[in-house]
Order: C-alpha cells, then sequence, then structure tokens
C-alpha cells in the first residue's frame, strides 16, 4: 500500500468509534499567570513547533499584524496560515467572551462566564512534532437539572503562505485564492483547501464523556459557504450533560503545505489522546523549566527568569519542504533557486516575526545557551549557515531574514547589510562551544565564519581601513558607511575565530586573526571614541560614497571619515562587547543611564523622537553592559525593567517594545510590536548565569570559571542544573557583610576556578577553601578585583572570602 493512502485508513479506523479512551491527567504543580483584565485588548499566542494561535484573551481573532496586513492572527502551521477565526455556539447563541485568561507550561485556558447553568473552560496547545492545534471546551453542569444544549464549532478559513506581504511584489492578496470547504465523512469534519495547491487544513472533533448519563451526537456539517476568499461552515453535537457531570469536547485544527496526508495524519495523532499529548507538553515544559534551575532573592525576577525559559521553548520552529527564493526585499517574486526538505530553529517573535533571522538568532543564542537549550541555538544557525550558502554562495555572509516558505527578504550579497549578522554568527557558534566543548559542531561551522569573516573585513572594508562598511542593527538613514554596532562586533567575532582556530591547530588562521584583532584593537578608541560627547561615534562618514553601503550619509572634506552622532542604542555594544576601556565605559556608561537614552520603562531606540521606544533588546544589551565593568547595581536596574514587562500583555510573555514616549504599547493590533519575542530573554538570563553568579565554561579546555558578583540588594544567587559539558553544574553566591561565599559542584574532570569579584582595591583578610586557609590569586578587571583559588572537579566546593 502506498504510504499516502496509509494515513487516512489508519484516521478512518481509530475514528470509528464515537468515543476514546479517558486522557491522562495534566501532571500537577506547575506555574500559571492569569488576568481578568482588558482582555479584548491583549493578545495572546499558545505555540509548538509546528503550528500555533494567535488570538486575544477574551477568546476572539480579530485582524492583527503588519506584514500581511490584519491577517497575522488565527491558526497557523507553517509556512501556511490555515484558519482566520474560529468561534463556538451554545443553542445558537455564540458564547459569551472570556473573563479569565491563563497562561501554563505550554497551554492557555480561557474561563468563559456561566452559561445555561454550564461552568465552561476552553483549553488550547499545540503538540509538538505535529502541523495540529487542540482545543478543549470543557462543559461543566453546576445546575440542578439536566443540561442539553446543542453546540456549534464555526471556524473559518484563510490559506495563505508566509509570503508574499502586503507590501512586497506581489502583494498576498494578489496570489491568494478564494478558499473552498467540504465535509470530509473520513473524519467527520471539514477540509478547507485552497485550489491547485496541496494547501489544506483540516478540522475535527472528539469526546470526552464522563458519565453514565451523559452523551453527545454529531449532528452533522451545514452551512458551508464563503465570504470574500475566506470559507466557513459548521459542525454540530447535540449534548446531554447530568447535573454535576462533565463532557469535554476537543477539536483539532491540522495543516499541510506538502500532502493532505500529512494532515490527515496530524489529525489521527492529535485526536487519539488530546489528554495525553497535553500531559506530555507539559512535562516536557517543566523540564525546560527544571534546567538552569535559579533561585533569585526577587520574587518578578525568579517570575521574569523562569517564564523566558518557556517563552524561548515557544520560539522553536520547524518546517519542511522550503523553497529558496531571493525576493530582492520584496520587489520581485522569480522561481526557487533550491530546496530544502527541513528547516529548523526558532521565529523571532509573535505574531509578525515567526519565521529565521540572523541577528535575532544570535542574541537569543545568549539566554538559550544558559538555560539550557541548546539543540535550538544549533539547529538555528546550522539553519542560517547552510540557506545562506545556498543564496550567498562562498562570501559566508549570513542572511538577515528567512520566511518560512523559504523566501528570502534581505541579507544577499548584493544588499548593504545586516553585516554585524556576519560577525554575530561566529560569536553564537563560539559561545556554544566553550559551553558544550562539541568540537564536532566547531568544526562543520568553520570554514562558513572563516569565509564570512574574511569577507566582511575585505570586500566590505573598501577604504582599508579595518572597519566593514554596510548597515548593522539600526535601521535608519544618516549614519555613515561604517557603524559603531558592525565594528566591535567584527573585533569579538575575530577573536572567537583566533579562538577556535588554535584549539583546532589552524595556526595560519589564528596569526591572521591576531593580526587583525591587534590592529582593530589600536585603531578602536581613536576612531570611535568622542570625547566631547563622552561616547562612541554610532558611525563614521566617509569622504566618498562606497558600493558597500551606497546610501550612507558622505561627508566631505579632506579627512578620511568624520564622526557621526545621532544617539543611538547601539552607543552600548562596546561596552556590550567588553571592547571599551575602562576608563571609556566608565565616561559612556552614565550618559547612556541618563534620560538622554533610558526612560522610566527602559533603554530607547535613539535619543530623539520619533525612536524614543524602550525596547527589549536594546535594554538587553544595557544589562549585558553594565555587568561587564562591574556595574551590578545599574545591571539590575535594566534587568528590572524587562522583568517588569513580563504581565504587560500576555500573562508570562516578554514582549518586544515597552510603553515609551514614542510608543503606545496598546496600540492597534496591525501596528502593535510582538507580544512574545525571543531576544527579550537576553537580559534576563545571560546577566543571572554569565554575570552575577560569574559561571564561564570552557568545556573544550576543560575548565570552568565560576566568579561571581551579586547586586548590592541580592544577599544570595544559586543555580542547579545548568548545563555544561555532558554533564551539569551547580553553584551558589553569598554575600554577608565582608564574607562572600561561593560554591560549585561541577562534574569529574574539569579544572574549577572558584572566586568572587570584590569591589576595586579591597583588601583580604582571609581565603578558605573547604574550610581550610589557601593560597589564591588576585587579578584587576573591569568587573573588579577577582580573587579566586583552582581546583578540580567531582566533589563539592566551598570557598570564603573574608576582606577587612
Amino acid at each position: 500500500m502506498h504510504r499516502r493512502h496509509l494515513f487516512p485508513l489508519l484516521l478512518a479506523l481509530s475514528m470509528a468509534s464515537p468515543l476514546w479512551a479517558q486522557s491522562a491527567p495534566p501532571p500537577s504543580g506547575y506555574p500559571t499567570r492569569s488576568t481578568r483584565e482588558n482582555l479584548a485588548a491583549k493578545r495572546y499566542v499558545v505555540a509548538g513547533d509546528r503550528a500555533y494561535i494567535v488570538g486575544t484573551q477574551d477568546g476572539s481573532f480579530p485582524g492583527m499584524g503588519f506584514h500581511i496586513k490584519g491577517k497575522m492572527n488565527g491558526v497557523w502551521s507553517h509556512p501556511l496560515k490555515l484558519l482566520d477565526s474560529y468561534q463556538f455556539l451554545l443553542n445558537d447563541t455564540p458564547l459569551p467572551a472570556a473573563t479569565m485568561f491563563t497562561s501554563g507550561p505550554g497551554f492557555v485556558q480561557l474561563d468563559l462566564p456561566l452559561t445555561g447553568g454550564l461552568k465552561i473552560v476552553r483549553t488550547e496547545f499545540a503538540p509538538d512534532g505535529l502541523p495540529v492545534v487542540l482545543i478543549g471546551l470543557e462543559f461543566q453542569n453546576v445546575s440542578a437539572g439536566s443540561a442539553n444544549p446543542s453546540l456549534i464549532f464555526q471556524p473559518t478559513s484563510e490559506i495563505l503562505p508566509a509570503y508574499p506581504w502586503s507590501s512586497t511584489k506581489p502583494t498576498s492578496d494578489q496570489l491568494d485564492q478564494a478558499d473552498h470547504v467540504s465535509f470530509d465523512p473520513l473524519i467527520s469534519g471539514l477540509t478547507f483547501s485552497e485550489p491547485g495547491k496541496p494547501w489544506y487544513a483540516l478540522v475535527a472533533g472528539r469526546v470526552e464523556v464522563h458519565g453514565p448519563q451523559d452523551s453527545v451526537q454529531f449532528l452533522g456539517a451545514s452551512d458551508l459557504g464563503n465570504v470574500g476568499k475566506k470559507a466557513f461552515g459548521q459542525l454540530k453535537w447535540q449534548l446531554t450533560i447530568a447535573p454535576g457531570s462533565t463532557i469535554k469536547i476537543w477539536f483539532a485544527v491540522a495543516g499541510t503545505h506538502v500532502n493532505k496526508a500529512e494532515a490527515y495524519a496530524a489529525l489521527l495523532l492529535g485526536l487519539a489522546n488530546p489528554g495525553n499529548l497535553l500531559a506530555d507538553k507539559i512535562k516536557e515544559r517543566l523540564h525546560a523549566l527544571a534546567q538552569s534551575d535559579a533561585k533569585i532573592p526577587e520574587a518578578s525576577v525568579q517570575a521574569a527568569f523562569n517564564w523566558a525559559k518557556l517563552n524561548l521553548a515557544d520560539m522553536r520552529r520547524i518546517v519542511l519542504d522550503a523553497e529558496i527564493r531571493d525576493t530582492e526585499e520584496g520587489t520581485v517574486y522569480p522561481s526557487p533557486l533550491v530546496f530544502f526538505p527541513f528547516l529548523s530553529g526558532f521565529g523571532a517573535g509573535y505574531p509578525d516575526y515567526p519565521w529565521f533571522f540572523g541577528t535575532d538568532g544570535c542574541y537569543t543564542t545568549f539566554p538559550l545557551v544558559a538555560v539550557g537549550q541548546w539543540e535550538a541555538a544549533e539547529d538555528h544557525l546550522r539553519t542560517l549557515r547552510e540557506v545562506s550558502r545556498a543564496v550567498n554562495g562562498s562570501t559566508g555572509k549570513v542572511l538577515h531574514e528567512i520566511v518560512t516558505d523559504g523566501s528570502i527578504y534581505f541579507g544577499t550579497n548584493t544588499q548593504p547589510g545586516d553585516v554585524n549578522e556576519t560577525g554575530e554568527f561566529a560569536t553564537a557558534v563560539a559561545t556554544l562551544w566553550r559551553w558544550s566543548g562539541d568540537d564536532n559542531f566547531r568544526d562543520e561551522n568553520y570554514d562558513f565564519i572563516k569565509a564570512g569573516l574574511t569577507y566582511i573585513t575585505t570586500a566590505l572594508d573598501t577604504n582599508h581601513d579595518g572597519w566593514p562598511e554596510g548597515a548593522g542593527m539600526v535601521e535608519a538613514t544618516g549614519l555613515g558607511a561604517e557603524k559603531l554596532d558592525v565594528a566591535v562586533y567584527t573585533i569579538r567575532a575575530v577573536n572567537d575565530l583566533d579562538e577556535m582556530a588554535r584549539s583546532k591547530g589552524d595556526s595560519e588562521t589564528a596569526s591572521w586573526a591576531e593580526r587583525q584583532v591587534d590592529a582593530l584593537k589600536a585603531r578602536f578608541e581613536p576612531d570611535w571614541w568622542n570625547p566631547g560627547d563622552h561616547l562612541y561615534a554610532d558611525s563614521l562618514g566617509l569622504n566618498h560614497p562606497v558600493p558597500t553601503d551606497p546610501n550612507a550619509t558622505v561627508v566631505p572634506g579632506p579627512s578620511p571619515f568624520t564622526q557621526l552622532q545621532q544617539f543611538y542604542w547601539i552607543n552600548a555594544t562596546p561596552m556590550e562587547t567588553g571592547i571599551a576601556t575602562i576608563d571609556h565605559a566608565t565616561a559612556a556608561l552614565p550618559i547612556l543611564e541618563s534620560p538622554l537614552l533610558t526612560g522610566n520603562t527602559g533603554f530607547y531606540q535613539e535619543s530623539r523622537s520619533p525612536n524614543r521606544q524602550a525596547s527589549a533588546l536594546n535594554t538587553s544589551v544595557m544589562a549585558v553592559a553594565e555587568a561587564n565593568y562591574g556595574r551590578m547595581d545599574e545591571s539590575l536596574r535594566y534587568l528590572h525593567f524587562i522583568a517588569s514587562e513580563l504581565d504587560t500583555e500576555q500573562p508570562g510573555a516578554l514582549p518586544e517594545l515597552f510603553n515609551s514616549p514614542d510608543y503606545n504599547y496598546f496600540q492597534d493590533f496591525t501596528s502593535r510590536a510582538m507580544v512574545m519575542q525571543a531576544w527579550s530573554s537576553y537580559g534576563v538570563e545571560w546577566p543571572v548565569i554569565y554575570h552575577f553568579l560569574g559561571i564561564r565554561p570552557n568545556i573544550p579546555n576543560r575548565e570552568v570559571s565560576v566568579i561571581p558578583k551579586l547586586p548590592s540588594t541580592w544577599p544570595t544567587l544559586s543555580v542547579d542544573n545548568l548545563r555544561v559539558g555532558n554533564g551539569t553544574l551547580s553553584a551558589s553566591a553569598t554575600m554577608e557583610g565582608h564574607r562572600y561565599t561561593t560554591t560549585v559542584c561541577a562534574p569529574f574532570g574539569l579544572r574549577i576556578m572558584i572566586g568572587y569579584a570584590l569591589p576595586a582595591n579591597a583588601n583580604i583578610a582571609s581565603v578558605a577553601l573547604d574550610d581550610n586557609p589557601v593560597s589564591y590569586g588576585i587579578r584587576d578587571t573591569p568587573r573588579g578585583r577577582e580573587v579566586f583559588v583552582t581546583a578540580n572537579s567531582g566533589q563539592p566546593l566551598r570557598l570564603v572570602i573574608t576582606t577587612r
């Protein structure tokens, strides 16, 4: 039998009975966050790696998003949107809006008002590995009599690919066709399809009956039709619910852009036992939560740290059968260049950035590493590498934006950006490699990194001053050809390449990289530091146009370059990377902390309107920048900004932008920023683990450094089950007056540098390891005076430092 005929047959056999086995109860003791306020104005997302739902917390689906304007809501299984909306009718009357919304680990729950003596709860989740979402509707009869309502499930389709968009050529609407709907007796449900395409959305329901006097009768489908290009239909049941009894009906929405059999299979597996799938989903999320189990002495930061892990898990994205095409920034829609059967990584944000990005992937690698979700980062970097190679050839330039259908919007060799991403890719790989010790991962990316860094330091440096030309993180006019973030990320990346080359014994590459880093560091302060502003220039304007950035500002004159200052957030990147000198960091950071760039909610995009928008990424960069120079209280201030946004819209979700002078958070759904953004976790997870606890693995060298420095208001901080190498590590830091205690328990076979970063010029009274006086080392660093002892792992270590 051909495989494409097997799944429908299995589905028919599995669904022959109107009822199924009872579901196992979900795990208990998991965290939730709830709200009852302004539910109609707040979006939510509930996601798996193959499908997700975006709606509002009252249970409705207004138009959302700007890429395909007003159409980024609904049910998606990338690269397709499946449904625009769905609603339920009880006795032919729409169910009332939810009055409470709850986020849980891997699911959401909507509590509806008491209706006709029925307590109604709606549960939604998307099991990982399947292109399906599951919606559970539970009816509990709390009245004294039997309830006999009819129930209608009414889905409305909108089968659309993730690309084209509303502003591209062609537009989404120009390629969209009217959907078709039909009743499918094989599933006792509805099939929506797009003419001439293997694009399908399947919808069906199954019933759990709990009491012997309860019954559910499926009455069939009706009212199939179209409104515009959307299609709709109704599935109807007659319910009988005894007093005190509960009935639960699960609805599945499955989709495919490959073969209808895939959608049938997803529906089959989704509806076979949704309760068990939900229990599995919660267990998976609780496993993610248990990794990097930090104990933080501040409830708001603890919550943000934990829910950021769940946000990162919710960003996972897997797509099949991607057709790679270069759209030249949305101006053409050519035939595919190449076909990829599988792409894996994580999306940047919901609802408008659910696909793969270069720069988002690199910033997000830091928190993914810190919380042990390495596979997501590794897969994402592989996707960036392979698709970039397919489009950009041997240059090693990293693409900026890869839509889930395979469309490339920006980042090709012919476009002047985003140059920072090529350097950031190298750093992301190096960071993963240091924590995992996986030389194979280093090696599979090594040649691509070498090519990319060679390309940006030669082909993109037409005036041979060492600084690559082209766009960086700031997408704005008025900047010179050479950007500050590109410069510092290049220095850091070439230094990372130097380290990887030496570990491989590639002395030629290591020597080249060392010379490059030395030359760039020697030039950096003279070229970029502006003593008048006490800041670094955010770009350098060249005295002639360059083909690598033809729209850049040119400053005519005898000087080859002129420092330009527009007070963008990238002013913090020299401190974020630790490249700034201590003196210059000490001068610059207070200015960046001032109302010039820092508002009441975070760090602005720019100091001037209309860009005084506080962003999670910018604020994260400042949290890291401050910590690099031992300013832990200031770092914590920026971490607080991020943590305070945890419940702004969806409970437990860190958003992209914060309410600020030039950004009204609750603006129209079609212009609002992301409700959940991957890189928002950068300024929470990374400072806590890497800076406050000071955990710095170098597993390729079989070394781990644990040298904490706590904010002054935190007496203690700890982490268990922190993933390093092939094992896990536990560490803690305690600060009591003049006594500083660090503990470490690490896997066998490592050299541990255990210590504490004291204030500069601290006087040491005693140092004891496991209650025994011990000789120690001292080194003065930008973080402070690091006092440390080296010991072997394999047993718990406890270091106590006492100062005078």
